[in-house]
């Protein structure tokens, strides 16, 4: 992923942190990113390529995870599959 200073509230927004168990958070991973306003697939987000589906390693730039402390951002990436 090819960006810089991801924090953690683009790896999970704040709507979705309702919940206290650890499984489930992967369907909202990068959700500002990976889907359009309209919740239809963004085919433009690095992730949605077909070549990067069923990825489990993610290469990530400088300062990701950045941000306040928020133990869901893990939780989600886990989930989602890396």
């Amino acid at each position: 992923m090819d960006r810089t200073n991801v924090d953690t509230d683009q790896i999970i927004p704040k709507q979705f942190l309702k919940r206290i168990e650890r499984t489930g958070f992967g369907q909202f991973l990068f959700n500002d990113w990976r889907f359009l306003p309209d919740g239809s697939l963004n085919t433009a987000f690095v992730l949605n390529e077909p070549r990067y589906q069923g990825t489990t390693i993610l290469v990530a730039g400088d300062n990701f995870g950045c941000g306040s402390s928020r133990e869901h951002a893990p939780w989600a990436l886990q989930d989602y599959g890396f």
